[in-house]
């Protein structure tokens, strides 16, 4: 006991371990007891962690929720990007959404585009909550070394550049991730979207 006991004041310190030994000598260690492992295993299971450490099935993703009516601050960015598309395009103004909105061809992309924004922001939810930290930001990544090389060609407009970054997001192949099987197309596209959100990947170029 007596060497167990300088072992631990050594590690922790004489002050520390007095306090420590004090509240246990007033401490009722009855009130304690066994965990019911089947509960234990229960409440893991909803942990972000219980799919590495057990190799089980993810719980049921979600349903797609629809995107809002008003655009989110979350959008500015990713949207400005789609209004100078528009503009180069069809002369939509870059500075008015409801523009874009109203345009008979640039009003359909963009809501398109916006459904994709937003199944892709629930995926990263759903892994949030239920896959280990870091496992979405790696599928971006694989979607990123998937198109950047498409991104960076010469295209006669932002609008073929952006149609074009999409459907090889669409078309490519996954690496291994534990997300892999509730990965929709539209994900794919939303993906390219929050890659544009932080301009890592840009419509309208100036072509050399």
């Amino acid at each position: 006991m007596a060497k167990n006991m300088e072992k631990l004041d050594k590690e922790y310190g004489e002050d520390p371990l007095q306090r420590a030994l004090d509240l246990a000598s007033r401490s009722d260690f009855s009130r304690f007891e066994a965990g019911n492992l089947d509960r234990i295993l229960e409440v893991h299971s909803r942990t972000p962690q219980h799919v590495r450490r057990f190799g089980t099935r993810l719980p049921d993703r979600p349903a797609i929720p629809a995107a809002p009516p008003e655009h989110a601050p979350k959008e500015t960015r990713y949207i400005q990007q789609l209004l100078d598309v528009y503009y180069e395009k069809w002369g939509c103004s870059p500075r008015s959404p409801d523009e874009a909105h109203a345009h008979h061809r640039a009003g359909p992309n963009l809501r398109r585009q916006r459904e994709a924004f937003y199944c892709a922001e629930q995926l990263r939810m759903f892994a949030r909550d239920s896959v280990p930290e870091g496992t979405f930001e790696s599928l971006q990544s694989d979607v990123y070394s998937g198109v950047s090389e498409v991104e960076e060609d010469d295209f006669p407009t932002g609008y073929a550049r952006l149609k074009a970054v999409l459907a090889a997001a669409r078309d490519m192949p996954l690496g291994p991730n534990v997300l892999i099987h509730y990965v929709k197309p539209e994900d794919r596209k939303g993906i390219c979207h929050q890659l544009a959100n932080e301009d890592r990947l840009t419509w309208v170029q100036e072509e050399l």
